[in-house]
């Protein structure tokens, strides 16, 4: 799983779905949330520079990233901001 920690401040996971990944910008690190926090975020299965297992993910899959993240980098606690990117389907 690919993942940046940047910025200084309380610690906050960004969780993106749907078609974000640290690839694409801007990311969450140009916002001014870099400013005020120290921030992981990470790309989820399959988007970005993350693989994704040939199995069907699910939520509760999606919630144990993030979780083994956390424990990874060794962060117990942390605020959390999911963003889902929303797209303009058939207009």
């Amino acid at each position: 799983m690919y993942y940046e920690i940047r910025g200084t401040g309380q610690r906050l996971l960004i969780i993106n779905v749907t078609g974000g990944d640290l690839q694409r910008s801007p990311t969450i690190f140009d916002s001014p949330l870099a400013l005020h926090f120290e921030i992981l975020a990470y790309d989820q299965r399959g988007l970005g520079q993350t693989s994704k297992p040939d199995i069907p993910n699910t939520i509760a899959d999606y919630a144990a990233d993030a979780d083994s993240l956390l424990n990874l980098v060794g962060w117990e606690s942390a605020h959390v901001i999911g963003i889902s990117a929303l797209h303009n389907v058939g207009r």
